[in-house]
């Protein structure tokens, strides 16, 4: 499988939730035919399962974009869907998931490893809907049976306990460039973004427990990166949340590398406010001459706009 392009950098990105907007974005700042776009799970392309999905497939595939998945929670995964192939891809020197009338749209394997232009990458997909019983409850008041029936929640979100398993025995003692997850490790999440209406009792966290123990048994050279919980922020030293912004695997790889040879962030970027290590880690760091460029996208997703009635897709 191949790209009629030659691919020289990955740009990465947060939840777009099948929004066409944040896509012509990218298509409009970005020569497609050198750069492609990862998304950190949440991509949307596969969440009504119906002509909804078809069409913005449809509209992506026309736009001549390539364009890699990272699994999410708020949709279907895609060894699922009906019309679904499987084949070695050259441009990221591992097997992806896409479909035939949409060979642009590949989506990337919970627990591959890929090549991106010479960044090793371990990609980690899928994560707990905090709104799970609220979709549900939504979707019965509407006359809707979840035991048969499209709800917006997706029984298979998180990975499966045997394929964590799988996963931590792949990958023990290995080293990559970057980490491309969905969710995060526990210790590293945002508490100040949880909703105050979600009773955190009832959350399943333990992807997030078991990426914590993952975390401690692998090694990355420059940034874990993931999305999920809406926001754009230095988590950590070599730890990005992504929702909005753009950035490529090369300007986040210097970032780095510039951190590790005692450089200050870029003025723009976000501290994580739940982390009180900041302080420390900043002091006596020297300050690089400042000559990045980045733009990001407005987004929200407002689930009142989610149209049960819509061509209604059932389980098989």
């Amino acid at each position: 499988m191949k790209w009629n392009g030659n691919i020289k950098h990955f740009i990465i990105t947060g939840d777009v939730h099948g929004n066409l907007k944040d896509i012509n974005l990218f298509c409009d700042n970005y020569d497609v035919k050198e750069n492609a776009l990862i998304i950190l799970g949440d991509a949307g392309f596969n969440f009504y399962l119906n002509k909804t999905d078809r069409k913005l497939k449809e509209n992506i595939q026309s736009l001549g974009c390539l364009i890699y998945c990272v699994r999410g929670n708020h949709e279907e995964r895609p060894e699922n869907l009906e019309l679904i192939l499987e084949d070695y891809d050259d441009t990221v020197d591992g097997y992806v998931w896409y479909e035939k009338y949409y060979p642009n749209i590949r989506y990337l394997k919970d627990g591959g490893i890929y090549n991106f232009n010479g960044y090793t990458a371990l990609v980690i997909g899928g994560a707990y809907s905090v709104d799970k019983y609220y979709r549900l409850d939504r979707a019965v008041a509407n006359g809707i049976d979840p035991k048969t029936q499209w709800t917006g929640w997706f029984k298979d979100e998180q990975l499966t306990e045997d394929e964590m398993i799988q996963i931590q025995m792949d990958v023990h003692d290995m080293n990559f460039d970057f980490i491309l997850s969905h969710t995060c490790p526990y210790s590293w999440q945002p508490f100040d973004l949880f909703l105050s209406n979600v009773d955190q009792s009832s959350v399943d966290n333990s992807m997030e427990r078991w990426m914590d123990t993952l975390k401690e048994e692998i090694s990355w050279n420059y940034a874990w990166l993931f999305g999920h919980f809406h926001d754009d922020r230095i988590v950590r030293p070599h730890v990005e949340m992504y929702m909005n912004y753009f950035s490529s695997l090369d300007e986040i790889a210097k970032r780095w590398k510039e951190w590790d040879d005692g450089y200050k962030l870029d003025w723009y970027l976000k501290l994580d406010p739940c982390w009180p290590d900041w302080a420390d880690k900043l002091k006596k760091r020297k300050v690089k001459e400042d000559n990045s460029m980045f733009f990001h996208r407005d987004h929200e997703v407002d689930d009142d706009e989610i149209d049960y009635n819509d061509e209604k897709a059932e389980w098989d």
